[in-house]
């Protein structure tokens, strides 16, 4: 019989479902959609039952467009949307909605509980900021507004936690989504006593850690019916959908780094030894990999900023044509600079009320100056989180570029100039839930090793190297970028 893996990767915005052969060779993948609902200005919520019915549509198509059998299929993992809250009653049902990490209604929280914590005490215990949206700060929430639902509640969960639940029964978690809670101690790869006391949370109502590998058990026969799949194939603990999705880029090693430009932007950086940054401006978290770390910077608004631009101000033209316009102008080198803090931002400044601006703006300045200093404003926003990785000692020759951003070559081009590195473009499609199918390939035995299982990630394309002439322009504008957020911040 052949031997098929199934990935599964739980977003905010969708579950998708990707098929790989013995070989780790994807064959196939599909997506299902749904909402994320706001029932008040700042809130952001999902019912985890939509979760469980994207998979059962997305599992049937991939079967099908595959031509894999069910039966076929030897293991399934999972990967998840990170810091978001599922509260669970003793017989694993949801209490009330999930509460999404975008959600906001929980700054009051944050404020109070950093005031208790201090951020010495919160590096050691966390080596992580607070910030809303977190399981920790929603829970705060929650106590404070819905009694009931505390009271009801026995188990907080992630949302891949609680879809794997739905598939098998078993409640249960693991170190990479968990590290992200802010109830977890990435140090000990432990719930962390302080967390848990300043939230008012026992140990028993967080879910048992097992390595994210592990096969947790096998599907129940109502789930393998939805899911067209053979009762009891083994379905794995999974991970967070960073580390999940880092795996599935062949990042699993101390010196690798991949930057992501999508609707947000992130650095992921793996490390040998937890490390944290003293101010609290990069978050550490456990990789899916055993006694292994990583390091990540986050930016709110990325490819979103373009997006703004091209919906709110310009109203009209593709991103194609608005990137081939502006690769034949100067912005930032001609003293156009724009600060992509849209929606707040998280590194290097953790201010949700930071807001954006463009500065240098003239009569000369059109379309594609904007979107060039749009585009710009992004990377060099990145850049800041790549000073703080180099300040921890990371120190990569490369960097692998992810996310939507790869379509078009200036953005290639920028931040090869703006890093002054070769930028590799990632050729792995669908990287969270192939790397979710991956960690479910390790756990069942078919890969004897997480280095066998990326052997199957393809290469890389071709790297974009950097242009002396446009870095050592960037380098000079680099600084008038720094510039301009505390100039801002001391003129409110």
């Amino acid at each position: 019989m052949n031997r098929y893996l199934l990935g599964l990767d739980l977003g905010t915005s969708g579950l998708k479902a990707a098929v790989l052969d013995g070989s780790g060779r994807m064959l196939a993948s599909a997506g299902r959609e749904y909402a994320i609902d706001s029932p008040r200005p700042g809130w952001a919520e999902q019912d985890p039952q939509v979760w469980y019915t994207a998979a059962c549509a997305a599992v049937s198509q991939v079967l099908a467009e595959s031509g894999v059998r069910g039966d076929e299929v030897q293991g399934v993992g999972l990967a998840g949307q990170m810091h978001s809250l599922v509260c669970v009653d003793e017989n694993g049902a949801a209490v009330r909605p999930a509460i999404l990490w975008a959600d906001q209604r929980s700054a009051p929280q944050v404020k109070r509980l950093n005031e208790q914590i201090g951020r010495e005490k919160l590096a050691a215990s966390a080596g992580n900021p607070v910030a809303a949206g977190f399981a920790i700060s929603s829970w705060l929430w929650l106590r404070e507004n819905e009694p009931e639902t505390v009271r009801r509640t026995r188990f907080l969960l992630q949302p891949k936690d609680m879809l794997r639940f739905m598939l098998t029964g078993v409640i249960g978690g693991e170190p990479s989504d968990a590290s992200a809670t802010l109830l977890f101690d990435p140090h000990t790869w432990t719930w962390s006593p302080v967390l848990l006391e300043a939230a008012g949370l026992s140990p028993d109502r967080l879910p048992p850690l097992h390595p994210s590998a592990e096969v947790c058990a096998g599907l129940t026969s109502a789930a393998a019916r939805d899911l067209n799949l053979k009762a009891g194939t083994p379905v794995v603990y999974g991970g967070s959908d960073q580390a999940v999705q880092a795996l599935g880029q062949g990042i699993i090693d101390v010196g690798q780094v991949s930057g992501t430009i999508g609707t947000g932007g992130q650095w992921f950086a793996p490390l040998a030894q937890p490390v944290h940054d003293p101010q609290l401006r990069l978050h550490l978290f456990c990789h899916v990999l055993p006694a292994r770390w990583h390091l990540e910077a986050a930016i709110l608004t990325a490819g979103l900023a373009l997006r703004w631009l091209r919906d709110q101000v310009l109203t009209g033209g593709g991103y194609t044509e608005l990137a081939d316009a502006a690769a034949g102008v100067a912005a930032a080198t001609d003293g156009l600079f724009f600060l992509p803090y849209l929606a707040g931002e998280r590194t290097p400044h953790m201010d949700p009320l930071a807001t954006a601006a463009f500065t240098g703006l003239t009569l000369r300045h059109g379309r594609a100056h904007l979107t060039r200093a749009v585009m710009e404003g992004v990377v060099f926003a990145m850049r800041e989180g790549l000073d703080l990785l180099e300040g921890l000692g990371v120190h990569p020759e490369a960097v692998l570029a992810c996310g939507g951003s790869n379509r078009h070559p200036l953005w290639l081009k920028l931040q090869a100039n703006i890093y002054n590195r070769p930028i590799q473009p990632a050729a792995s499609p669908e990287a969270t839930a192939r790397g979710a199918a991956l960690l479910a390939g390790v756990g069942i035995g078919q890969f004897d090793s997480f280095s066998a299982a990326v052997q199957a990630v393809p290469a890389p394309h071709p790297a974009v190297l950097p242009d002396p002439a446009e870095v050592e322009k960037y380098d000079r504008a680099y600084p008038r970028f720094k510039q301009i957020y505390p100039a801002l911040k001391k003129a409110e």
